[in-house]
């Protein structure tokens, strides 16, 4: 029995070595993380280094095209003193150029010329600017950029473009031939020495260095570029020269892939209309309008075809009468008629609403401006007061280069709206954020060390309370550290008896996320309805038209009144989402039950150092002191982790304040752009209103001429096939008298012997033969007159020659 006790106080001395040596290996642990977390504690805005990587991120987006991104990452920098300023500065205009804000990107080129003298920036700088000058026709500043550039390969080339675009092609040819070879602008010069030989017409030469640029291997994409503007001008020059087959292989070799695939199938379109290769100028046609269903070019094609069937049908017809069509052939001149008169009435009916449309409005000029908006896409809620332009008129209008201009004007300021409304928003979150009394969440990077500190916290409350309660089977202590024992149990009680900090925060964000969410599909909800409110509306204007005067008005102010409601709803909504993303940002913050969870704790910790204190000074020696000391390192671990909690309090206050005094000027500087915003507006959208309104009359001539093509298109099928029933008759009629005549001769004997003439009997007359009417001849626009009139040409005979030549599109 003696010995039995002995094991069982081994196994205990043994259990309690084992269960310090864990809490030493945590307490360990903890020490080892604590260091870490209260080590190179981030400081929001702290600038040391951090331009730096801006740049370089900025740079990476630029390396991969995200010019717009890369844009608003450098404005920051260029507009800051500092070692980026002048890297910042170059690359903004250089995003800004490759974006298509050319007129921005001049003032930043011109900043870096003007004050990084002696910068690698400078003579790069330079060459923009001289192509802007080039880009926008304005060489009034011109000189000034030539005499400062360098004579590398770069500048020469642009001083070449520049003499090509002033017409000055002996001077460009030099300057183009001195770029040396193997340079990334070779390909480029030797591009625009034919183009400058083109303009001198002389096209041999041209045809040369075309031709030896097809023939080369690109090493960059301006290269393969290059090569594929040069294919689409050999075929171009090909075609002026009359050599079909040539142009044609030229066109076939640009790649499907190409935005040039289009332009080429066009133009190799008109090449067999030359060659009156119908049946393959109709299949070019079919893969135009496959790879651009959309594009403005698309009623022009659609009239081609129309007029090809015609003549396919024709010559169809002509191969039957001639006797050589093939056998077996499965072509029918009625099937070419049917689908002619089927792709002019589709593009009749395509084209006719967007002319009426613009009939109505031409002559209006009251709300041009809101039409102006619709063709840029600036808002979706523009046209609730009234009908929208058919998508068909909005395309033509974009395809005048003047509207183009006010468009890119119109979405500039779009973005620039949309920017300064984010940046508002953004401002009224971190204002609500900065309100909250709880902090610790505006900044996700210190929030999270915080979340980390409060875990190790409670680990450390259990290991302290196994410590003390150790600690108390081996010394005895007085009414004071009962005291003390007592409020530190009634504490842990409490702290057990309630969820733990951390735990109930993300409970907390769980559940506001959850709540936001049904709120959110309510808003979806609600924006649909709206949606189709706002398309009723449209519908309803779009087909008042054959209402009464009276009904008609009536209509008008109701849909005026639903349209305010309609807009005011919108403002909700957008208040309203604002609303939600804040919600989210402070999800959990300040919740009381967390509040309550982190001040026990800390009065815990509070209780718990006053017993350690206690207990320490009654551990003589032996299994006290070491508990003594486990606990020691316990408190000091959690003090430090307590300054580090105060330490990062203090970060967030200071950079608070900070964040506080850019707001404030935030706020003001969005009420100048807004400003200056809504002056630009009303600038662009009176210039916009004129040139949209000019443009509206030659769109609906564009129009116009459409459907009366259509029509006559419509009517020369019909000419056609009753030219080819007069001719039908007239084959029948002819042959009838052919064969009448044949009869007669052969039974001339017979006829004579049957009714033998007696004399003074007078001869029987013989009736002339019968024959129709001569079938007229001729289209009826177009007068009598021998030879039939092909269709879409005034010319008896010869070769047809389209209407529409390949334009000079694709030189750089």
């Amino acid at each position: 029995m003696h010995r039995a006790s002995r094991w069982l106080v081994l196994a205990l001395v043994f259990a309690a070595g084992q269960a310090r040596a864990d809490i030493d290996s945590q307490l360990s642990s903890y020490e080892t993380e604590a260091r870490q977390l209260g080590t190179d504690i981030p400081k929001p805005g702290q600038q040391d280094g951090h331009g730096q990587r801006r740049l370089i991120d900025a740079q990476l987006q630029f390396s991969l095209g995200d010019y717009e991104a890369a844009a608003l990452a450098l404005f920051e920098l260029a507009t800051q003193q500092g070692p980026e300023h002048d890297t910042a500065t170059y690359y903004l205009g250089e995003a800004l150029f490759q974006k298509g804000d050319r007129g921005a990107a001049r003032t930043y080129f011109t900043e870096t010329v003007q004050k990084a003298a002696g910068s690698k920036y400078v003579q790069p700088s330079l060459r923009r600017l001289v192509e802007i000058a080039i880009a926008q026709n304005d060489f009034t500043e011109v000189d000034g950029y030539l005499a400062p550039l360098d004579r590398s390969p770069e500048g020469v080339y642009v001083r070449g473009k520049l003499a090509f675009v002033q017409g000055k092609y002996d001077e460009a040819q030099t300057l183009f031939g001195e770029v040396p070879k193997g340079t990334t602008l070779e390909l480029q010069a030797q591009y625009y020495l034919g183009t400058t030989a083109v303009a001198k017409k002389d096209l041999t030469r041209a045809i040369e260095i075309f031709t030896d640029l097809i023939g080369r291997k690109p090493k960059t994409s301006n290269d393969r570029r290059v090569i594929e503007l040069s294919q689409l001008a050999l075929g171009r020059l090909y075609y002026e020269r009359d050599q079909p087959s040539k142009s044609i292989d030229s066109y076939l070799l640009i790649d499907r892939r190409s935005d040039l695939f289009s332009d080429a199938l066009y133009e190799v379109a008109w090449v067999y209309v030359k060659g009156k290769q119908y049946d393959k100028a109709l299949r070019a046609l079919e893969l135009l309008q496959l790879s651009e269903p959309e594009s403005t070019r698309s009623s022009t094609t659609r009239l081609l075809e129309g007029n090809l069937r015609i003549r396919k049908a024709q010559l169809i017809r002509n191969s039957q009468i001639a006797g050589t069509a093939l056998e077996g052939g499965h072509d029918d001149p009625a099937v070419e008629y049917d689908k002619a008169v089927a792709v002019f009435t589709e593009t009749h009916d395509l084209y006719l609403p967007s002319y009426r449309a613009l009939e109505k409005i031409a002559d209006t000029t009251t709300n041009i401006d809101q039409y102006l908006v619709q063709i840029a896409g600036r808002s979706s809620h523009v046209f609730q007061t009234q009908e929208p332009l058919p998508d068909a008129a909005a395309e033509f209008l974009r395809d005048v280069p003047e509207v183009q201009r006010a468009v890119a004007v119109e979405t500039d300021l779009g973005e620039i709206e949309a920017n300064l409304t984010q940046a508002e928003s953004m401002i009224t979150r971190l204002e609500g954020v900065l309100a909250a009394p709880d902090k610790s969440t505006v900044y996700p990077s210190l929030a999270a060390r915080r979340s980390r500190i409060g875990q190790i916290q409670e680990d450390l409350i259990i290991i302290r309370t196994s410590l003390a309660d150790q600690q108390l089977k081996q010394v005895s202590g007085g009414a004071d550290l009962q005291a003390l024992t007592t409020q530190r149990q009634a504490l842990v009680s409490q702290y057990q008896a309630m969820p733990k900090a951390e735990a109930l925060y993300a409970q907390r964000v769980e559940e506001a996320n959850a709540q936001l969410d049904i709120v959110d599909e309510s808003l979806g909800e609600v924006s649909s309805a709206l949606d189709g409110t706002q398309a009723m509306a449209v519908a309803l204007r779009k087909y008042a038209g054959d209402l009464p005067a009276d009904q008609k008005t009536t209509l008008g102010s109701t849909l005026e009144s639903v349209a305010s409601e309609s807009a005011a709803i919108d403002k909700e909504l957008v208040a309203l989402r604002n609303e939600l993303a804040l919600g989210r940002d402070l999800a959990g913050s300040g919740d009381e039950g967390v509040l309550k969870a982190r001040q026990v704790r800390r009065d815990l910790k509070t209780a718990l150092d006053r017993e350690h204190s206690t207990l320490a000074t009654l551990a003589s020696s032996g299994d006290a002191r070491k508990l003594a000391t486990l606990g020691d390192r316990a408190a000091r671990l959690s003090e430090y982790l307590d300054q580090i909690e105060h330490t990062i309090d203090g970060i967030v206050d200071t950079s608070l304040g900070q964040i506080k005094t850019t707001i404030t000027k935030a706020r003001e500087d969005i009420v100048g752009y807004k400003t200056e915003l809504a002056q630009y507006e009303t600038e662009s959208r009176s210039l916009g209103a004129t040139v949209l309104g000019a443009s509206f009359k030659d769109v609906k001539a564009r129009f116009y001429d459409v459907i009366i093509r259509t029509d006559v298109g419509s009517v020369d099928v019909s000419w056609s096939q009753k030219e080819d029933a007069d001719d039908d008759l007239k084959r029948l009629n002819l042959s009838r008298q052919r064969e009448l005549k044949q009869l007669k001769d052969e039974f001339k004997d017979i006829l004579s012997g049957v009714a033998p003439t007696t004399p003074g009997t007078p001869s029987p007359v013989t009736p002339p033969p019968t024959s129709s009417p001569p079938a007229p001849s001729g289209s009826p626009d177009k007068g009598a007159g021998e030879g039939r009139v092909k269709p879409g040409t005034s010319e008896p005979q010869g070769t047809p020659l389209p209407n529409v030549k390949p334009d000079a599109k694709g030189s750089r």
